[in-house]
């Protein structure tokens, strides 16, 4: 690809402002979705925190992204404070597991479908396969949280931990999790919030490939390709580095110049970092939102 880095520069350079100006919008727009869901998943953990606070972690959760194995490292951090503040460490851990957990399902659900009625489409029979399976592991391992009778026949797995302290912190950690069998209305609430949130996720990486000048390549493409390039970001590596970019390549270069799927990646990435950016600074200079002097126990 060192080759095509000049092309790659001169897409990026020409590319269409205004559209990128709408993607970058956008991206924002899920920002603050997959807060309010996090404000929505911890309530269920009795858990309250503002709408502008669960913003906050949202983007200090970019913000270490950089700096934890895989793309989904901040999550450590917002279990962290949110505890910090709360009081409740095992009831931020969960809820922020659990947020993590029902974002799966649509996060894989999608390019599910998609495949479904695209599959002709698709050239690399590996993808497929992994997508379906991760969206089957995804739906087994939540339904298993939530209906105690099907977890305990799994129960034998922790039989050979029974005499350490793991055992009863697993068994704690799941009754954590299994309070959300009986929160019906959060856990639809926070589905629908991450299948809005996926959707508008890869319209906003689809306005981005129209800015570069990509026109030819429709949108059911990118509603298989950018699902599953966030199923790769979780390969441990920083935020994706790399992971994301070589993705991006690989599964578009059917579609479009190996440039192109590049500069796009590369326009992904500036957003993240732009957003880390954002958290960063709320992490140095709201760090005191987030103290145990003044936070309100529930």
């Amino acid at each position: 690809m060192r080759r095509g880095l000049p092309d790659m520069y001169a897409a990026i350079i020409s590319s269409e402002k205004t559209l990128v100006f709408y993607s970058m919008s956008l991206f924002l727009v899920v920002a603050y979705l997959i807060a309010l869901r996090l404000k929505i998943v911890l309530s269920a953990q009795l858990i309250r925190i503002s709408v502008k606070e669960s913003v906050y972690l949202t983007f200090i959760g970019y913000f270490f992204n950089n700096f934890l194995p895989t793309s989904f490292g901040g999550d450590v951090f917002k279990a962290y404070y949110i505890g910090k503040k709360s009081g409740r460490r095992a009831g931020s851990l969960a809820g922020v597991f659990m947020d993590r957990m029902l974002a799966m399902i649509p996060f894989t659900l999608i390019p599910v479908i998609t495949i479904t009625f695209f599959n002709h489409r698709i050239f690399n029979r590996l993808v497929i396969s992994a997508a379906y399976m991760i969206f089957l592991v995804s739906v087994i391992f939540v339904w298993m949280l939530l209906h105690r009778n099907s977890a305990r026949r799994l129960s034998f797995i922790l039989l050979p931990f029974k005499e350490t302290s793991w055992y009863d912190k697993a068994r704690s950690g799941y009754d954590f999790l299994n309070i959300y069998s009986k929160r019906r209305l959060i856990l639809l609430q926070s589905l629908a919030l991450s299948i809005v949130v996926q959707v508008l996720s890869v319209m906003a990486t689809y306005i981005l490939a129209r800015a570069l000048g990509i026109h030819d390549v429709g949108i059911g493409v990118f509603f298989i390709v950018v699902p599953v390039v966030g199923i790769l970001t979780l390969i441990p590596s920083l935020n994706g580095l790399g992971i994301r970019e070589g993705g991006y390549v690989y599964l578009l270069s059917p579609y479009m110049d190996p440039e192109k799927a590049l500069a796009l990646s590369i326009m992904v990435l500036v957003s993240l970092l732009i957003y880390s950016i954002i958290g960063g600074f709320i992490y140095g200079f709201q760090r005191r939102l987030f103290s145990a002097d003044t936070a309100s126990r529930v």
